[in-house]
């Protein structure tokens, strides 16, 4: 029996969401929430909506299995990050659609997840589906400022609500193309994050006479250090087996320039063969790294401040401690500068030898099987960092077969955040066979199983 379409459905809920303003700050997911409530209590669900704060919601809705198997979670934030509409060609809370695009803030970031896993929840109930594990669909507030009246307030005051095996997540389930082969991320970890602030301090004085020895030159010396030298090198497991896997049969020059990212000695002059896009991409995934992002030194125009300041969005990769990451900034900025913690949350890696990450992958490959299904490591955090506290493995899978020209990273939190309708049609239907494939299985073998079927050659084949 042929499965009912779910991209009209999906696309109604994602225009409905897009047009609600959740921007953080200030946040205002109790208004896409009170529109979730309404869809899930419609179709009988008896939904929990938790407010964190004033305008700050949070719900979760499940779908229950026979208990067999522990629970998969569907997870998504409501909130997104501030647009400028000047910037854009449409507005940003207009949900409207050009060329095949559907363009909102939130359209991959990430609130075609939230719409995706909706329409996947709603079809298992219509269908009386006999699941061997609850699902549980989770919407949740403030992830873009950490999470702490989101995924992390839920994991504190409310873990019942969201304890599961495994959940599926954000930063994955799109394209990259990678020499020779089109690729499909699928987020395994990421690094953690280490926010702090460098201060310097110098002699006030008056602006009339130079000082080379102010703060605001010992800050701007420590900054050029910093850039120069930058932080170390500390390939993970995950991105080693990231580089073998996407090097296998590709030509001589681009196996050889993925495999020297590896190697000490040829790490620079690999990255310096690499596109400029992609070579950051690589560098930040092999790298502890620290981004200088908000600036702060003075008050007057015709003073030497005493006190400079800068915060750096710092970034550690699995396997590395705050500690770890201090000396090395240390040892990048020089003597003389103050490094203040301001937040530290860990790195995450996660085994991909899962079964849900081979049900992800045969899902995929069924459909495009001259494609690669590759684990990553991203560079950003995720709620995934407060379900870790509940032993869950998280993977970052919400799929859409967008171009692989398409900066997915830029489009993120850029002007003109869009999503292609074919490319969410795609998704939704990849998102249902994963999720229905996994939690109707006996055991963990036969969900590989059955999504292995079918898989022995392209359709027609001899």
């Amino acid at each position: 029996m042929a499965h009912p379409d779910l991209a009209p459905e999906t696309l109604r809920h994602l225009k409905a969401l897009l047009a609600i303003d959740t921007r953080n700050p200030p946040g205002n997911e109790l208004a896409a929430v009170r529109y979730l409530d309404g869809v899930l209590r419609a179709e009988g669900f008896d939904p929990v909506v938790v407010e964190s704060a004033p305008g700050r919601a949070n719900i979760v809705a499940r779908l229950c299995g026979d208990g067999s198997q522990r629970p998969l979670l569907l997870i998504s934030h409501l909130d997104v990050v501030p647009a400028d509409a000047e910037r854009w060609e449409l507005p940003p809370f207009g949900a409207q659609e050009k060329d095949g695009y559907l363009y909102g803030r939130g359209a991959i970031d990430m609130k075609h997840m939230t719409a995706m896993s909706l329409s996947v929840l709603l079809d298992l109930k219509r269908r009386g589906v006999k699941l061997r594990r609850d699902l549980i669909f989770a919407a949740v507030a403030d992830e873009e400022a950490g999470g702490a009246l989101g995924a992390g307030y839920l994991v504190e005051r409310h873990p019942e609500l969201l304890r599961a095996e495994f959940a599926l997540g954000e930063v994955g389930g799109f394209f990259v193309q990678i020499g020779r082969h089109r690729v499909c991320l699928v987020q395994s970890g990421e690094k953690g994050c280490a926010w702090c602030r460098l201060r310097c301090r110098g002699e006030p004085g008056h602006g009339s006479i130079p000082d080379p020895d102010s703060a605001v030159h010992r800050l701007a010396r420590a900054l050029v250090r910093l850039r120069r030298r930058g932080l170390g090198a500390h390939p993970t497991a995950l991105v080693r087996r990231f580089v073998e896997l996407a090097s296998r049969d590709q030509p001589l020059a681009t196996r050889w320039v993925l495999r020297a990212l590896l190697r000490p000695g040829l790490r620079r002059a690999a990255l310096g063969l690499i596109p400029p896009a992609q070579r950051r991409a690589f560098y930040a995934q092999l790298h502890n790294t620290a981004s200088p992002t908000v600036l702060r030194a003075g008050d007057k125009e015709n003073v030497h401040p005493a006190l400079a300041e800068a915060v750096l969005d710092g970034r550690v990769v699995p396997g590395q401690t705050f500690e770890d990451f201090e000396r090395e900034l240390r040892r990048a900025v020089g003597s003389g500068v103050e490094i203040e913690r301001l937040q530290w949350l860990p790195p995450l890696e996660y085994p991909c030898d899962t079964p849900l990450f081979y049900a992800i992958e045969s899902a995929v490959l069924r459909r495009l099987p001259e494609c690669r299904v590759l684990p990553y490591l991203t560079t950003g955090y995720t709620d995934a960092k407060h379900l870790d506290r509940l032993g869950i493995v998280t993977y970052g899978f919400a799929p859409m077969l967008n171009e692989p020209g398409e900066n997915i990273a830029r489009l993120t939190h850029g002007d003109n955040e869009r999503i292609g309708i074919d490319a969410l049609t795609w998704g939704v239907d990849v998102l249902r066979e994963v999720v229905e494939g996994f939690c109707t299985a006996a055991s963990p073998q036969a969900a590989v199983g059955s999504l292995l079927d079918g898989l022995d050659g392209p359709a027609g084949a001899a």
